[in-house]
């Protein structure tokens, strides 16, 4: 009996005994595992947008300004006026141009006068020079007589075309006064909305003709608006004419409204920069660029003004039901010439030390890839990825779609082993 006994004592022991070593083995493994978050791969839609931030200006404006200087003595328009075409904008004082149109019109009249006297007096020449022609014929005159008589006719010809050419000259020296004498009143260019009124009656104006010619107002058609943005130059690539976009006024909260890509600029502009676009010198060498990009608007409401900052979200890409990872699943691995995987803590070893020994190890090729979990360990794939959603991205190859991947956390995934084993808490989306 009491060897009975003892034998199940011995038994219940080694089970206590087995059992322990059971779950010591089973909380070392749990501590050598790595705690992922996975998902399993599966389709969805994807939208690639680049977004960028401009101002609302209007498509077609002019900026008007005085085409003579002086002084404004009539605005006839206030901002926010709708004008026709040829309506009366402005009026700069006219008296000095009054006076020189009255000055040469006098100077033409009184050349025209000259004219009148210089054609007399070749008449009277011409009638002389016959009959001095029609004496020597008979003899009743010398050769010298004749000769004096056909230079004196020439010379009253001669000065004839020098009147006529000096009433040609006055002609034009007047119509030029008449000129800048209508251009003391301006006129609308085209028909829209005065967006902006610096000046005020009394001011001084600058002509188009001087160096610095002064703006008096802006006319502008708010029936066609746009949105001018700069892009990056690291997403521009992506942008093309005719996508579509979608902005949103600061101004106009809640409100979107519907644009396509009309104008991609050719030239890069140094960001911050007021100098024209393609001026890069050896100071803008390694500075950020962007490209100018207009997006013509469908419909804009109105109470859209011009001036208004506005951000443009540019759709440059959508796909339909393909194969996609959140976008911090896919991460970047050295791979060797023998297709092994280079673990990050080896790269970092031989960047901070590097040595014969371990520089060719460190050594190959990156790539992107994510990590496959299967019988809770994980092995590094390589793929190629397409189109850049919000959160996704598309896999193109490398997936087949039911496989489960390492989507989380960031840190882990950073440093991250080939073969490592982990614990795997799902994130699959609903």
């Amino acid at each position: 009996m009491a060897s009975k006994r003892t034998r199940i004592i011995a038994i219940a022991v080694g089970a206590v005994v087995l059992g322990a070593i059971v779950a010591v083995n089973v909380t070392r493994d749990s501590r050598n595992r790595v705690n992922v978050q996975t998902q399993k791969v599966a389709k969805a839609d994807l939208t690639s947008v680049v977004s960028a931030s401009g101002e609302v200006k209007p498509k077609r404006f002019v900026n008007i300004g005085a085409n003579v200087s002086g002084r404004i003595v009539e605005l006839a328009v206030v901002e926010g006026q709708a004008v026709k075409k040829g309506q009366v904008l402005a009026k700069v004082e006219a008296e000095q141009y009054e006076a020189g149109a009255r000055q040469s019109e006098a100077a033409v009249g009184s050349a025209q006068a000259d004219i009148s006297r210089a054609q007399a007096d070749l008449e009277v020449s011409r009638l002389d020079f016959e009959r001095t022609k029609q004496m020597l014929k008979e003899h009743l005159v010398s050769q010298q007589v004749f000769d004096q008589a056909e230079a004196t006719f020439k010379m009253k010809e001669a000065s004839v075309e020098a009147a006529r050419r000096r009433v040609t000259q006055l002609q034009a020296a007047n119509d030029s006064n008449r000129d800048n004498l209508r251009k003391t009143t301006v006129y609308s260019p085209m028909e829209g909305v005065i967006t902006n009124l610096p000046k005020e009656e009394g001011e001084m104006v600058i002509g188009a003709l001087s160096f610095n010619p002064t703006v008096m107002m802006t006319v502008a058609d708010l029936s066609v608006m746009e949105v001018e943005v700069l892009v990056d130059e690291t997403d521009i690539r992506n942008v093309s004419l005719g996508q579509e976009a979608e902005v949103r006024v600061d101004a106009l909260e809640g409100i979107k409204i519907k644009g396509e890509v009309t104008e991609i600029g050719s030239s890069a502009i140094p960001r911050g920069s007021s100098g024209a676009a393609g001026q890069s010198t050896g100071t803008t060498a390694n500075q950020a660029k962007d490209f100018k990009v207009v997006v013509t608007l469908k419909d804009p409401p109105s109470t859209l003004r011009p001036g208004l900052n506005a951000t443009a979200d540019i759709t440059t890409a959508t796909r339909k039901q393909v194969l996609a990872v959140p976008i911090q699943a896919v991460v970047v691995r050295e791979v060797n010439d023998q297709g092994k995987v280079v673990d990050p803590g080896v790269v970092k070893a031989s960047d901070d030390a590097p040595s014969p020994a371990a520089s060719p190890k460190a050594k190959g090729k990156e790539k992107d890839g994510v990590f496959v979990v299967s019988a809770g360990e994980v092995a590094f794939r390589p793929v190629k990825t397409g189109v850049l959603g919000e959160s996704d991205i598309e896999v193109l190859e490398g997936l087949k779609g039911d496989e489960e991947i390492v989507t989380g956390s960031y840190k882990t995934l950073r440093t991250l082993k080939e073969k490592a084993k982990v614990k795997a808490e799902r994130k699959d989306k609903s």
